[in-house]
């Protein structure tokens, strides 16, 4: 039965997926190719995937339109993802593409997915929002120069895909009676169109790199698929909106990493931002 707020258990594993998705894409962020090493990540969530789906099972046939929408979206989002990061730092761009579509997600529950919010919550989302996004301009850029930057306008056109694939998987992963199978066959099916798209551009040259870094690429698949794997579930449990404002909390984890391995931005400012975010979050639990 669907939760109507969120519970400890639920709360805590959604933050534990928050503290693993800010890590892979510090590893992304520390790549010294980024393009081949969001690649090597998704190649090796693929090809470990392929044992749960032997193991779970393909998810209910109700699922799978949402899936093969999810695949498409996801795939945007890999090209985005990797274009913003190519162009600034983490802490700016993992900002913008987890600080707006928790917003998104809030304004489409209601009339897609008979979710609506009470006051407390919308104002939760809404700090939680503004608290990501404060911790942005920690970065020292104006509103303009941040505009201006090709890497932002990446980062907020992937925020839209981001918001788009959290709809369709949290009410895919409900439909198919089974969230993990769900989540390991969209693992499976995700990268297959852009790997071969690169392959195929530059297949040596991403082999060679492979070879040379898979260790750190499986390190970086099992936090993607471990964060990802607990907000299907977290969704099948809580309303999605709720899940997927929590969910952006990475930022508070993401800044921490910027500001101390990176040397990104102010870590003062940042963090000051950061607890507008936990304002957030109580608003939430309650």
């Amino acid at each position: 039965m669907l939760e109507v707020g969120l519970s400890t258990g639920v709360a805590g594993a959604v933050l534990g997926a928050a503290l693993l998705h800010a890590s892979w894409n510090a590893l992304i962020r520390g790549a010294g190719n980024k393009a081949h090493f969001t690649l090597l990540l998704s190649a090796a969530s693929s090809l470990l995937s392929v044992g749960g789906v032997l193991f779970f099972g393909l998810p209910k046939a109700a699922a799978w339109p949402f899936l093969l929408a999810s695949v498409a979206l996801h795939t945007i989002y890999i090209i985005w993802m990797i274009r913003a990061y190519e162009g600034s730092g983490l802490v700016l761009s993992y900002t913008i593409m987890r600080g707006v579509p928790p917003l998104i997600v809030a304004l489409a529950s209601g009339p897609l997915l008979g979710e609506p919010l009470k006051a407390d919550d919308w104002l939760g989302i809404v700090l939680i929002c503004c608290g990501v996004i404060g911790i942005g301009f920690a970065s020292g850029n104006s509103l303009r120069a941040l505009l201006g930057q090709p890497a932002t306008r990446a980062a907020l056109m992937n925020a839209g895909a981001i918001a788009a694939y959290t709809v369709v998987d949290g009410y895919g992963a409900r439909l198919s009676g089974a969230p993990l199978s769900y989540a390991f066959s969209l693992f499976v099916l995700e990268p297959l169109f852009i790997l071969g798209l690169s392959y195929r551009r530059q297949g040596r040259a991403m082999l060679v790199y492979f070879r040379g870094n898979w260790r750190l690429g499986v390190v970086g698949a099992v936090c993607s698929m471990a964060a990802y794997a607990t907000v299907l579930w977290a969704m099948t449990q809580a309303p999605i909106a709720m899940v997927a404002a929590l969910r952006e909390t990475s930022v508070v984890f993401a800044v921490l990493l910027g500001c101390l391995w990176f040397k990104e931005g102010k870590l003062g400012p940042a963090l000051a931002a950061a607890l507008v975010v936990v304002v957030g979050i109580f608003l939430l639990r309650l």
